[in-house]
């Protein structure tokens, strides 16, 4: 195939324009690809979560139509809630599209994309999988391995470490290597479309407060985007990014302390749940520290902690909340683990309460009897319940007495997708983004925050001989990407993609298609919706 039926799509997690702006003289490639290409902010989909964002991207739907909302997949109680994966997004990806009509695509480092799925082509996983996981075809590690002179990894060295200089220099060495593994896969394998993600854009906002390495990184992430341009020449080039980032400087809202108060939340001392803290060392490989008797650290410190605070009739929350009000929080946080204090706190008894905010959502779900274990809703209360809980959330003030929440609507609001029931009963947006809600019970409502966080709208730049670099854009909506994508490689944009390509962004005709049965994921999905996995899995040696 010709070049410029090629394109290959370069994501950087939480890429934002604010920062490609504030960098731009140290940024050549991606200067260069805005200068002479189009670019748009990008909308995110709510919410605007790596987790959920990045299948959106990748499928051309939203959540309600691929089902994922978050990091966790709900189970009956907090322990059974569990990482999600590829095959609890329940739509074909655009490389799925490619196989199924006999084309090749090359997948790298995207996440949400374990366990690899076969494809024609090459994948590897990226975020979320386990350091581990191997890709497709099952060789393709040690190949890519060999090729860069040193093992591939998903993770960066010291993912987990408090030493900051040993973080910052493997988010930097990730990125190195990954700009290797693009430029080998891009230059070995047969590829129609071909999808690159690079995620220590997002980290490194989460882990450091200090311009100069967010600069660091931002320069690394050019470097990757200049070794893709040169591995893929005449191809065409979109950068996109799953949502923006940006200083959070209102409050962290313990929106569970809120709903007890209403008495909606019962808590318990014996319900708790995964958080992403808590799985990443398994993700990684990387062993949490251990005290002399392998008891490990963190559940030394909140033993430790507990029983200190015990003696003097205090509980972990009341600390906390002390040092939040004296201003000391970094200091004890930096003192803990960072689960230590969501562990040493109360929990949210699901099954015995009305409503409950679970980490990492964007909403209350209500637990109604007969749907939800041990609900003590019932049907008829239902509405009434949610009409109380969108009435007590829209007027909840800051202590400042601003408003916390931008909107609060009932999910089909929201979503219209066959997959809107999975979302919570109630959703919200805290207002521009400016404040970040918290599940845990630390006796609290509001505590002030300053950090950096999700903003609603990331990043869209794309150039090549499929592009008309004299559109003018408006915002895109990040599902646009996946139909973006197949049509400027010269392919009908599936029926099932909810998103859509913009009059006038193509030098050439847009056509969508209905690709019919189209095989995804490695297990069947049991919805009738594509299901018919298992074939392929059995053609392709899976099963």
């Amino acid at each position: 195939m010709t070049a410029e039926n090629k394109t290959v799509v370069v994501g950087f997690d939480a890429l934002d324009f604010e920062y490609l702006d504030a960098f731009d003289e140290s940024l050549p490639n991606f200067a260069s690809l805005r200068e002479s290409g189009v670019q748009a902010p990008l909308a995110s989909t709510f919410p605007p979560w790596t987790a959920s964002a990045w299948p959106s991207m990748y499928t051309g739907t939203d959540p309600s139509r691929h089902g994922v909302y978050g990091f966790f997949s709900p189970g009956n109680d907090p322990g059974d809630d569990e990482l999600v994966t590829r095959n609890h997004v329940r739509r074909p990806a655009i490389w799925n599209y490619l196989s199924a009509t006999g084309e090749p695509a090359v997948v790298l480092n995207v996440p949400v994309t374990h366990p690899a799925e076969p494809i024609e082509g090459a994948l590897i996983p990226g975020y979320l999988a386990h350091e581990d996981d191997p890709g497709h075809p099952a060789s393709v590690r040690d190949e890519l391995s060999a090729a860069i002179g040193e093992p591939y990894r998903i993770y960066s060295s010291g993912e987990t470490s408090d030493d900051k200089a040993q973080k910052r220099r493997g988010y930097l060495d990730a990125i190195e290597v990954r700009g290797r593994a693009a430029e080998y896969l891009l230059e070995s394998y047969d590829w129609r479309v071909a999808v690159i993600q690079v995620q220590k854009t997002d980290a490194v906002f989460h882990n450091f407060d200090d311009r100069e390495t967010f600069r660091e990184i931002y320069e690394a992430a050019d470097e990757v985007l200049g070794r893709v341009r040169d591995a893929a020449p005449g191809a065409n080039v979109v950068v996109c990014s799953d949502h923006g980032i940006g200083r959070v400087d209102g409050y962290d809202v313990y929106l569970n302390e809120i709903l007890r108060e209403a008495g909606y939340v019962e808590t318990t001392d014996d319900e708790t749940g995964p958080s992403l803290a808590s799985e990443k060392s398994t993700l990684t490989g990387e062993d949490d520290a251990t005290d002399d008797d392998g008891s490990p650290l963190a559940a030394n410190a909140v033993s430790a902690l507990t029983s200190a605070l015990g003696a003097v009739g205090l509980t972990p929350g009341d600390a906390y909340a002390l040092a939040r009000r004296a201003g000391i929080d970094d200091l004890l946080l930096d003192l803990l683990p960072d689960d230590a204090v969501s562990a040493a706190s109360e929990g949210v008894d699901r099954r015995a309460s009305a409503a409950y905010c679970r980490s990492t959502e964007l909403g209350v779900r209500v637990n109604v009897a007969g749907r939800d274990p041990g609900g003590v809703v019932s049907p008829d209360e239902y509405e009434q319940v949610r009409e109380d809980l969108v009435e007590l959330l829209a007027s909840l003030r800051t202590p400042d007495g601003d408003p916390v929440f931008e909107w609060v609507r009932r999910r089909e609001a929201v979503y219209d997708g066959p997959y809107a029931d999975r979302a919570c009963d109630v959703l919200f947006m805290p207002t521009e983004m400016n404040h970040v809600v918290n599940p845990n019970l630390i006796g609290e409502r509001f505590a002030p925050i300053d950090a950096h966080d999700h903003k609603p709208r990331g990043v869209f730049v794309a150039d090549g001989p499929a592009f008309d670099a004299g559109t003018d854009l408006d915002v895109l909506s990040l599902t646009d990407v996946a139909p973006i994508a197949l049509a400027s490689a010269g392919r009908d944009v599936p029926d099932r993609m909810s998103g859509g390509v913009p009059d006038g962004l193509l030098d050439r005709a847009v056509t969508r298609a209905d690709y019919g049965d189209v095989a995804f994921g490695t297990a069947a999905v049991g919805d009738g919706d594509d299901g018919a996995v298992e074939d392929r899995l059995a053609d392709l040696g899976y099963i």
